[in-house]
């Protein structure tokens, strides 16, 4: 699989379009947007949107194109960045779009990244983190490992908290 840069952008722009207003929506939570967006597309169509890699990390999946993806889109004038201070005292990355993407998707990609939007955007980035972390693929890799998108046909499509995001 090749990563498809291009791709990856779209939708990373597309979901900080779709919900990078909302206060609990930062870069943990885009790193789980992403994953589950490429791995439940994976699930269905036997192949990711954008190829990207993905490492366990503690708190779950992180892309390992993430940064390069940000300051691209913030140097192309599409996103910017802010801060955001939690009422625990941390610091969380913001991320605004300042246009409409570009969409360039099949239906059905476009179709599970807006699913995924809807499921799990209104999870805070500790919430969403937990969640992954249950998540077939992302208990069976050790971290900072890449996890292996086939682990996904292990996964059990009637899973009642929803982490798996089937099309109607």
């Amino acid at each position: 699989m090749d990563f498809d840069k291009d791709k990856f952008k779209m939708v990373l722009h597309h979901i900080i379009y779709k919900c990078g207003f909302r206060n609990t929506v930062g870069r943990t939570v885009l790193h789980k947007l992403l994953y589950f967006s490429d791995f439940n597309y994976y699930k269905e169509f036997n192949q990711s949107i954008t190829n990207e890699s993905y490492v366990k990390k503690e708190r779950g999946p992180v892309p390992i194109h993430f940064e390069m993806a940000i300051e691209e889109l913030v140097e192309e004038n599409k996103i910017s960045l802010g801060k955001r201070r939690l009422p625990c005292g941390k610091i969380m990355n913001r991320y605004f779009s300042l246009k409409g993407p570009e969409i360039d998707l099949k239906n059905e990609e476009l179709t599970i990244v807006n699913k995924v939007i809807k499921e799990l955007s209104h999870l805070n980035g500790k919430q969403i983190g937990e969640y992954s972390l249950r998540d077939y693929p992302v208990k069976r890799t050790e971290e900072d490992e890449i996890i292996d998108y086939d682990l996904t046909f292990s996964r059990k499509s009637n899973n009642h908290d929803k982490v798996y995001v089937k099309i109607s």
